[in-house]
Protein backbone atom coordinates (compact mmCIF):
# COMPACT_ATOMS: atom_id res chain seq x y z
CA UNK A 1 0.00 0.00 0.00
CA UNK A 2 1.19 3.47 -0.73
CA UNK A 3 1.64 4.73 2.82
CA UNK A 4 2.60 8.18 1.65
CA UNK A 5 -1.01 8.60 0.43
CA UNK A 6 -2.72 6.80 3.30
CA UNK A 7 -0.92 8.85 5.92
CA UNK A 8 -2.47 12.07 4.63
CA UNK A 9 -5.27 11.05 6.94
CA UNK A 10 -3.17 11.63 10.14
CA UNK A 11 -1.45 10.94 13.33
CA UNK A 12 -0.70 10.48 17.05
CA UNK A 13 2.05 11.63 19.44
CA UNK A 14 3.98 12.78 22.42
CA UNK A 15 6.02 15.96 22.27
CA UNK A 16 9.80 15.69 21.83
CA UNK A 17 11.65 16.46 25.09
CA UNK A 18 13.33 19.51 23.58
CA UNK A 19 9.91 21.12 23.26
CA UNK A 20 8.81 20.71 26.85
CA UNK A 21 8.76 24.48 27.39
CA UNK A 22 6.69 25.19 24.26
CA UNK A 23 2.89 25.31 24.26
CA UNK A 24 1.65 22.06 22.79
CA UNK A 25 -1.38 19.83 22.77
CA UNK A 26 -2.39 16.56 21.18
CA UNK A 27 -5.02 16.03 18.52
CA UNK A 28 -6.59 12.57 18.37
CA UNK A 29 -8.39 11.44 15.24
CA UNK A 30 -10.05 8.31 13.85
CA UNK A 31 -11.02 7.55 10.26
CA UNK A 32 -12.85 4.84 8.36
CA UNK A 33 -11.99 4.22 4.72
CA UNK A 34 -14.47 3.15 2.06
CA UNK A 35 -14.07 1.84 -1.47
CA UNK A 36 -16.98 0.88 -3.74
CA UNK A 37 -19.30 1.46 -0.80
CA UNK A 38 -17.52 -1.03 1.47
CA UNK A 39 -15.35 -0.51 4.55
CA UNK A 40 -11.71 -1.22 3.65
CA UNK A 41 -9.56 0.68 6.17
CA UNK A 42 -9.47 1.81 9.79
CA UNK A 43 -7.00 4.50 10.76
CA UNK A 44 -6.31 6.13 14.13
CA UNK A 45 -3.69 8.55 15.31
CA UNK A 46 -2.71 11.76 16.98
CA UNK A 47 -0.45 14.73 16.46
CA UNK A 48 1.34 16.81 19.05
CA UNK A 49 2.18 20.16 17.51
CA UNK A 50 3.98 23.19 18.91
CA UNK A 51 5.30 26.27 17.08
CA UNK A 52 8.73 24.67 16.71
CA UNK A 53 8.26 20.90 16.84
CA UNK A 54 5.97 17.96 16.21
CA UNK A 55 5.55 14.33 17.15
CA UNK A 56 3.24 11.95 15.35
CA UNK A 57 1.98 8.39 15.58
CA UNK A 58 -0.48 6.74 13.22
CA UNK A 59 -1.87 3.22 12.99
CA UNK A 60 -3.97 1.64 10.27
CA UNK A 61 -5.20 -1.76 9.20
CA UNK A 62 -7.29 -3.16 6.41
CA UNK A 63 -10.88 -3.98 7.37
CA UNK A 64 -13.90 -5.82 6.05
CA UNK A 65 -13.47 -7.77 2.82
CA UNK A 66 -10.22 -5.90 2.18
CA UNK A 67 -8.67 -7.59 5.21
CA UNK A 68 -9.56 -10.95 3.71
CA UNK A 69 -8.02 -9.95 0.37
CA UNK A 70 -4.95 -8.23 1.79
CA UNK A 71 -3.77 -8.38 5.39
CA UNK A 72 -1.99 -5.13 6.10
CA UNK A 73 -1.40 -3.20 9.32
CA UNK A 74 1.10 -0.56 10.32
CA UNK A 75 2.14 1.46 13.36
CA UNK A 76 4.42 4.43 12.60
CA UNK A 77 5.76 7.33 14.62
CA UNK A 78 7.97 10.34 13.93
CA UNK A 79 9.45 13.36 15.69
CA UNK A 80 11.02 16.51 14.32
CA UNK A 81 11.28 20.29 14.40
CA UNK A 82 10.04 23.14 12.23
CA UNK A 83 12.47 25.57 10.63
CA UNK A 84 10.56 28.33 8.92
CA UNK A 85 8.64 26.68 6.07
CA UNK A 86 10.61 23.42 6.33
CA UNK A 87 10.77 20.46 8.68
CA UNK A 88 13.82 18.74 10.09
CA UNK A 89 12.94 15.16 11.10
CA UNK A 90 14.63 13.61 14.12
CA UNK A 91 13.40 10.02 13.98
CA UNK A 92 10.96 7.72 12.21
CA UNK A 93 9.95 4.16 13.07
CA UNK A 94 7.36 1.85 11.60
CA UNK A 95 6.30 -1.72 12.36
CA UNK A 96 3.59 -3.88 10.86
CA UNK A 97 2.58 -6.74 8.62
CA UNK A 98 1.94 -7.11 4.92
CA UNK A 99 0.29 -10.42 4.09
CA UNK A 100 2.47 -12.91 6.05
CA UNK A 101 5.54 -10.68 6.28
CA UNK A 102 6.53 -8.85 9.48
CA UNK A 103 8.04 -5.47 8.71
CA UNK A 104 10.27 -3.03 10.58
CA UNK A 105 11.75 0.32 9.59
CA UNK A 106 13.85 2.58 11.80
CA UNK A 107 15.38 5.82 10.51
CA UNK A 108 17.47 8.41 12.34
CA UNK A 109 18.47 11.75 10.84
CA UNK A 110 21.98 13.18 10.76
CA UNK A 111 22.55 16.71 9.43
CA UNK A 112 19.11 16.57 7.84
CA UNK A 113 19.74 13.29 6.03
CA UNK A 114 18.11 9.91 6.73
CA UNK A 115 20.18 7.05 8.10
CA UNK A 116 18.44 3.67 7.93
CA UNK A 117 19.24 1.89 11.19
CA UNK A 118 16.96 -1.12 10.70
CA UNK A 119 15.01 -2.50 7.74
CA UNK A 120 13.28 -5.86 7.71
CA UNK A 121 12.85 -7.52 5.28
CA UNK A 122 16.03 -6.06 3.78
CA UNK A 123 15.62 -3.84 0.74
CA UNK A 124 17.52 -6.09 -1.65
CA UNK A 125 15.20 -9.04 -0.97
CA UNK A 126 12.13 -7.40 -2.50
CA UNK A 127 12.93 -4.02 -4.07
CA UNK A 128 15.39 -2.30 -6.37
CA UNK A 129 18.03 -0.43 -4.34
CA UNK A 130 17.90 3.35 -3.91
CA UNK A 131 21.30 5.09 -4.03
CA UNK A 132 22.04 6.98 -0.81
CA UNK A 133 22.67 10.15 -2.82
CA UNK A 134 19.01 10.17 -3.91
CA UNK A 135 17.76 10.08 -0.32
CA UNK A 136 19.69 13.15 0.85
CA UNK A 137 17.49 15.88 2.35
CA UNK A 138 14.35 13.74 2.09
CA UNK A 139 11.76 13.52 4.88
CA UNK A 140 9.61 10.67 6.15
CA UNK A 141 5.91 10.37 5.31
CA UNK A 142 4.60 11.44 8.73
CA UNK A 143 6.81 14.52 8.70
CA UNK A 144 5.25 15.39 5.35
CA UNK A 145 1.81 15.32 6.98
CA UNK A 146 2.98 17.43 9.91
CA UNK A 147 4.44 19.94 7.44
CA UNK A 148 1.14 20.12 5.55
CA UNK A 149 -0.88 20.81 8.70
CA UNK A 150 1.68 23.34 9.95
CA UNK A 151 1.60 25.18 6.60
CA UNK A 152 -2.21 25.36 6.54
CA UNK A 153 -2.28 26.55 10.16
CA UNK A 154 0.27 29.28 9.48
CA UNK A 155 -0.71 30.45 5.99
CA UNK A 156 -4.15 29.05 5.15
CA UNK A 157 -2.65 27.38 2.08
CA UNK A 158 -1.11 23.99 1.28
CA UNK A 159 1.05 24.76 -1.76
CA UNK A 160 4.40 23.00 -1.77
CA UNK A 161 6.42 19.94 -2.70
CA UNK A 162 8.65 17.51 -0.81
CA UNK A 163 10.65 14.36 -1.42
CA UNK A 164 9.84 11.50 0.92
CA UNK A 165 11.78 8.36 1.81
CA UNK A 166 10.31 5.72 4.12
CA UNK A 167 13.24 3.31 4.03
CA UNK A 168 11.83 1.43 1.05
CA UNK A 169 10.33 3.93 -1.39
CA UNK A 170 11.50 7.27 -2.70
CA UNK A 171 8.67 9.53 -3.85
CA UNK A 172 7.85 13.09 -4.79
CA UNK A 173 4.75 14.73 -3.31
CA UNK A 174 3.22 17.97 -4.51
CA UNK A 175 0.14 19.70 -3.13
CA UNK A 176 -1.74 22.83 -4.09
CA UNK A 177 -4.65 24.81 -2.71
CA UNK A 178 -7.86 24.44 -4.69
CA UNK A 179 -10.13 26.54 -2.48
CA UNK A 180 -12.86 26.16 0.11
CA UNK A 181 -15.61 23.60 -0.41
CA UNK A 182 -18.74 22.81 1.59
CA UNK A 183 -18.79 19.15 2.55
CA UNK A 184 -22.33 17.77 2.97
CA UNK A 185 -23.58 15.97 6.04
CA UNK A 186 -23.10 12.19 5.72
CA UNK A 187 -23.73 9.27 8.07
CA UNK A 188 -20.13 8.15 7.55
CA UNK A 189 -18.51 11.18 9.17
CA UNK A 190 -18.89 13.59 12.07
CA UNK A 191 -17.94 16.58 9.91
CA UNK A 192 -20.00 18.74 7.60
CA UNK A 193 -19.31 22.31 6.51
CA UNK A 194 -16.56 24.42 4.89
CA UNK A 195 -13.13 22.84 4.44
CA UNK A 196 -9.97 23.82 2.62
CA UNK A 197 -9.42 21.54 -0.36
CA UNK A 198 -5.84 20.50 -1.07
CA UNK A 199 -5.18 18.42 -4.17
CA UNK A 200 -1.99 16.38 -4.18
CA UNK A 201 0.04 14.16 -6.49
CA UNK A 202 2.44 11.46 -5.32
CA UNK A 203 4.87 9.72 -7.65
CA UNK A 204 7.18 6.87 -6.72
CA UNK A 205 10.71 7.45 -8.01
CA UNK A 206 12.66 4.56 -6.54
CA UNK A 207 12.45 1.35 -4.53
CA UNK A 208 10.29 -0.56 -7.00
CA UNK A 209 9.06 -4.04 -6.15
CA UNK A 210 10.97 -6.62 -8.14
CA UNK A 211 9.00 -8.51 -10.80
CA UNK A 212 6.36 -5.76 -10.94
CA UNK A 213 5.84 -3.30 -13.77
CA UNK A 214 8.03 -0.30 -12.86
CA UNK A 215 6.23 1.82 -15.44
CA UNK A 216 2.93 1.20 -13.69
CA UNK A 217 4.46 1.91 -10.28
CA UNK A 218 5.91 5.20 -11.55
CA UNK A 219 2.51 6.57 -12.58
CA UNK A 220 1.50 9.69 -10.63
CA UNK A 221 -1.21 8.99 -8.03
CA UNK A 222 -3.65 11.83 -7.44
CA UNK A 223 -5.65 12.54 -4.33
CA UNK A 224 -7.46 15.21 -2.37
CA UNK A 225 -7.44 16.18 1.30
CA UNK A 226 -10.01 18.48 2.92
CA UNK A 227 -8.85 20.24 6.11
CA UNK A 228 -10.85 22.18 8.68
CA UNK A 229 -10.47 23.73 12.12
CA UNK A 230 -12.64 21.74 14.51
CA UNK A 231 -11.60 23.55 17.71
CA UNK A 232 -10.81 27.29 17.95
CA UNK A 233 -7.07 27.81 18.37
CA UNK A 234 -6.17 24.26 17.31
CA UNK A 235 -4.52 23.43 13.98
CA UNK A 236 -6.70 22.20 11.10
CA UNK A 237 -6.99 18.47 10.55
CA UNK A 238 -7.91 16.42 7.50
CA UNK A 239 -11.64 15.75 7.74
CA UNK A 240 -11.74 13.74 4.52
CA UNK A 241 -9.08 12.24 2.23
CA UNK A 242 -9.59 10.59 -1.16
CA UNK A 243 -6.83 8.71 -2.96
CA UNK A 244 -6.22 5.98 -5.49
CA UNK A 245 -4.80 2.64 -4.40
CA UNK A 246 -3.65 0.09 -6.96
CA UNK A 247 -5.26 -2.80 -5.02
CA UNK A 248 -8.31 -1.25 -3.34
CA UNK A 249 -9.13 1.29 -6.05
CA UNK A 250 -10.53 4.71 -5.12
CA UNK A 251 -10.52 5.02 -1.33
CA UNK A 252 -12.09 7.79 0.74
CA UNK A 253 -11.25 8.25 4.41
CA UNK A 254 -13.91 9.92 6.58
CA UNK A 255 -13.28 11.47 9.99
CA UNK A 256 -15.28 9.52 12.59
CA UNK A 257 -14.01 10.98 15.88
CA UNK A 258 -11.88 13.86 17.08
CA UNK A 259 -10.52 14.91 20.47
CA UNK A 260 -8.06 17.43 21.81
CA UNK A 261 -5.97 17.17 24.97
CA UNK A 262 -4.37 20.35 26.38
CA UNK A 263 -4.52 23.78 24.82
CA UNK A 264 -2.67 24.38 21.58
CA UNK A 265 -1.07 27.65 20.56
CA UNK A 266 0.25 28.27 17.06
CA UNK A 267 1.84 31.60 17.82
Amino acid sequence: MRKYLITLALLRLACHPAEAASPAGTLHVDYTGYSHGLTVLKLAGSLTLSPNAYAAHVTFHTAGMAAWMLRSDNDSQATGTFHGEAVLPISFEGTGHLRDSTRLTRIAYSNGNPVVEALSPPEESERTPIPVAQTLHTIDTLSAVALLIHAVAETGHCDGSVMTFDGRRLASQTSHTTGTEILPKLDRTIFAGPALRCDFVGQQLGGFVRNEDAGELKKPRKGTAWLANLVPGAPPVPVRVAFDNKILGQVTLYLTSYAETAAISQK
